[in-house]
């Protein structure tokens, strides 16, 4: 199941919260388990969003250096978000 369709399925369940009938003490349980829920998906669609973005642009950025410079082998896009060298000897 994608996970804007877990969000949407959550904030029902938190919405039908008064009228299932559940003690006062489950529902507020409920109702804040939930929420930390929505919050930690929210995050981890927006984090995979970031990490696709990127990784689509580094794809592009190869596609055109491999059509500029016919030659060259063209590179796998990293994850690796660091710049650093090996240091010289």
């Amino acid at each position: 199941m994608p996970k804007s369709r877990i969000i949407l399925a959550i904030g029902l369940f938190i919405a039908l919260l008064p009228v299932l009938g559940f003690p006062h003490a489950w529902e507020s349980f409920f109702e804040i388990v939930g929420g930390l829920g929505i919050v930690c998906l929210s995050v981890l669609i927006a984090i995979d969003k970031r990490l696709s973005l990127k990784v689509k642009a580094e794809r592009r950025l190869a596609t055109r250096r491999a059509k500029t410079r016919p030659d060259m082998p063209m590179e796998e896009p990293s994850l690796n978000t660091t710049n650093e060298e090996a240091p010289l000897q």
